[in-house]
């Protein structure tokens, strides 16, 4: 689901959240039953507000660094329960959302490297996952932008993945 970005099985799963905790299967109780969770795991559900359960709402909310706490949660081994979080990430230049990105020279730092999870609105553009810089940390990271000129998604998403490779190639210790 994660790989490939697909908002049916998203809805799907986001309602039987709902259901295992005594919510309705609806989009209020899957968004209901989402704050649960981020409470449980210690994000700030205040950062948080779900119309639905496939990122397609235009009225969902979620903050870039409770998208980076709970990336980091899902690869630090603290949490085990969420490590599919991480092995599901597309990778830059390889798989799902990202096999056909982090190809230009501008880009190229990012492939292999960045694993991540995108999001697409018209106007509304994210990526947000983990990647592994050259002197071998692990950064999560989370860039979201909005209002970005319908005529350049292609140069938005460049954007993003120029953020990405930079990343990739901070030596950050």
């Amino acid at each position: 689901m994660i790989t490939d970005s697909d908002n049916v099985v998203a809805e799907a799963l986001a309602r039987q959240v709902a259901l295992a905790r005594n919510q309705p299967a609806s989009f209020v109780g899957a968004g209901a039953a989402m704050d649960q969770v981020a409470a449980e795991l210690g994000l700030p559900a205040d950062e948080l507000a779900l119309a639905d359960g496939s990122g397609l709402s235009r009225t969902n909310r979620i903050s870039p660094s409770l998208l980076t706490d709970l990336i980091a949660l899902a690869g630090n081994g603290t949490r085990p329960e969420l490590a599919g979080i991480f092995g599901g990430l597309p990778v830059g230049g390889w798989s799902g959302t990202l096999d056909d990105r982090y190809a230009t020279s501008a880009t190229r730092a990012g492939a292999g490297v960045v694993r991540a999870k995108t999001g697409t609105l018209t106007g509304v553009h994210a990526i947000a996952g983990l990647v592994t810089t050259t002197d071998g940390r692990l950064l999560s990271f989370a860039v979201l932008t909005d209002r970005t000129p319908p005529a350049t998604p292609d140069a938005t998403r460049l954007a993003l993945d120029r953020i990405g490779a930079a990343l990739a190639g901070c030596g950050c210790r």
